[in-house]
């Protein structure tokens, strides 16, 4: 009689976890660790105005060669979408300004070669990382890959030598304009790889950041409690 009662209270604990990791995960995070998966850390990194993301170079496949052409030896790739007139610019005026946020405006990829990991390379900015499963990081860089427009030959196109280490602009996809940023570029990106943040009117570095730090928060908290409950179990 025990050991049926013992049964029975952890058949209701299993039920109780699997409630409560769904109530966590449920229209939030998605693609989720499988339970044996080692997860991925990619980093959204806030350089003042703009974010970025930044992918592990070993993770990147064949739709990314070209960066192992044009920027070898990298350990880490920072990602950026943003104004192709205003990014690009060696000086920002209030034209550049003004065009890049009432009219459509072509768009350019920014890439950056990183040596080490971006908390060191980039000491002064803020960096986040963040936990993603395989299926997660494919999905990421789907949407990566498919921001960068290509030439008849099915390649991206380089521009310039971008604005800080080893770096490069190439062409990029879609337009520019007042409710598509880089900064909604990146929030888009993190929703394709399941990460639970707003794709619409997401459009400064501190709504980018301050959401992904809420999903970080979540994602700890989930953990921390299954890991509890299944100990417990």
């Amino acid at each position: 009689m025990l050991s049926y009662l013992g049964e029975g209270i952890r058949l209701q604990l299993v039920l109780l976890l699997t409630l409560f990791i769904g109530g966590c995960t449920a229209n939030s995070w998605r693609y989720l660790p499988e339970h044996d998966e080692i997860p991925t850390s990619i980093y959204v990194v806030g350089h003042g105005w703009h974010t970025g993301i930044v992918v592990p170079s070993h993770l990147l496949g064949a739709k990314f060669d070209f960066l192992q052409q044009q920027l070898p030896n990298a350990n880490y790739f920072e990602f950026g979408w943003g104004d192709k007139g205003f990014y690009q610019a060696e000086e920002i005026t209030s034209g550049l300004t003004v065009q890049a946020i009432f009219w459509p405006t072509e768009s350019v990829m920014h890439v950056v070669s990183l040596p080490t990991e971006p908390a060191s390379y980039f000491p002064q900015s803020e960096v986040i990382e963040l936990k993603l499963s395989h299926q997660a990081i494919e999905h990421l860089l789907d949407g990566i890959a498919a921001s960068f427009a290509k030439n008849k030959h099915g390649a991206p196109t380089k521009t310039r030598p971008g604005l800080y280490g080893r770096s490069w602009f190439y062409i990029g996809e879609g337009n520019y304009y007042m409710t598509n940023t880089c900064n909604s570029w990146v929030a888009r990106m993190l929703d394709q790889a399941g990460v639970p943040i707003r794709t619409t009117l997401t459009l400064t570095a501190s709504s980018v950041l301050s959401q992904t730090q809420d999903a970080l928060d979540e994602y700890l908290c989930c953990l921390s409690q299954s890991t509890t409950v299944t100990s417990a179990i």
